[in-house]
């Protein structure tokens, strides 16, 4: 059973990975190779000395710690990485070793433990589920719901089983007082060196938290009521500021992010923002216009402002502040310098908001 399980945990693991990417990736830049991009262990750790010389060129120098810093953002991700597959087999050990004292104090098997109290637990898996499943997940499913409906009843199935299972487990952990000592990595803070770009909050909020994003980009349309939420729950001690970062698989995407400039220039960009996040697949140059109409802009100068391309320049500077600063997918946040990528859960701002407000 406990074999069981531990493939279950990879199912749901290479299911929910091909159903919810959490970020549009960068193209990858020219000339890298997959064997560039692939890493070992030694791609993770830090140097023992910053100063010790990587390289020479024309008598310059490159340092071990500059190196470090110029790639902090990935080193940060495969840190990450490597601290979720310890966090997970630790997890699956602790797991066997609770689920089996439990089964020795009840004179049980494992498999009649699961069985007496993981099993009437789960919760059982309804039409109207499968239904909600592939209605939120059809753009992903190239099929006819009747097509997929036994493997996502079976999906479901697995994931309300493990959910159930986790639950008993983690009574069993609490009951068992245990107690881990991974360390998370710690998130790198770049320095960002910015122009100025729109921003909601006060100009001296204690954390200030900068959005690297495309309009045409899904994730980043996640993202934006979790945003809010953060914006509303810390007031005055929060503020979001605005970058355009519109990758080269949206097509649509540079025109909009000029568009929106213009916006800004009659007062209205983040209206006019939450209106392409609502609308990203009408962003054509007809679409922007109707936007701009419907928010009661001046269309005659906001039609002057895109054909003169004056934001062009704005939107490229920006996308190279982005470049500098490590962005490689969109969404990208920096909270007071610390990034985080995707469209993460609220709770994940939340956090790195907190330890900024406590002063770590």
């Amino acid at each position: 059973m406990v074999f069981m399980m531990k493939n279950t945990h990879s199912f749901l693991f290479i299911l929910a990975t091909l159903l919810t990417f959490t970020a549009c990736p960068k193209a990858p830049q020219s000339g890298q190779s997959q064997s560039e991009s692939q890493t070992t262990s030694q791609a993770c750790e830090t140097p023992d000395d910053p100063q010790k010389i990587a390289a020479e060129v024309y008598g310059k120098t490159i340092t071990e710690g500059e190196l470090e810093q110029a790639i902090s953002t990935d080193l940060y991700e495969l840190r990450n990485n490597i601290y979720r597959l310890k966090e997970r087999q630790l997890d699956e050990m602790i797991g066997k070793i609770v689920l089996e004292k439990e089964a020795a104090r009840l004179k049980l098997s494992v498999n009649e433990l699961m069985d007496k109290e993981v099993k009437r637990r789960s919760q059982k898996v309804t039409q109207r589920d499968i239904n909600d499943f592939y209605e939120k997940n059809k753009d992903h499913l190239k099929g006819t719901k009747d097509q997929f409906k036994d493997r996502i009843q079976s999906f479901l199935e697995r994931e309300r089983f493990n959910e159930a299972y986790q639950k008993y487990v983690d009574q069993l952990k609490k009951r068992a007082r245990v107690k881990t000592y991974l360390a998370k990595p710690e998130r790198p803070r770049v320095e960002l060196s910015l122009t100025p770009a729109p921003t909601k909050g006060k100009e001296d909020a204690k954390v200030k938290i900068v959005e690297f994003s495309d309009f045409e980009c899904p994730f980043c349309g996640g993202l934006i009521e979790k945003l809010d939420n953060v914006l509303n729950k810390y007031k005055r001690h929060v503020s979001l500021t605005f970058k355009a970062y519109p990758l080269s698989m949206h097509k649509n995407a540079p025109l909009a992010h000029q568009a929106s400039l213009c916006a800004h220039d009659q007062g209205k960009f983040w209206p006019y923002h939450d209106i392409l996040f609502k609308n990203q697949k009408q962003l054509e140059r007809s679409h922007l216009e109707d936007h701009a109409g419907k928010l009661k802009l001046d269309l005659q100068k906001f039609k002057q402002c895109l054909d003169s391309g004056e934001k062009f320049a704005k939107v490229q500077k920006e996308m190279q502040e982005g470049n500098q600063a490590g962005v490689r997918s969109t969404p990208t946040l920096f909270i007071n310098g610390k990034i985080l990528v995707g469209n993460v859960p609220q709770e994940a701002i939340e956090e790195v908001v907190n330890e900024e407000l406590r002063g770590k």
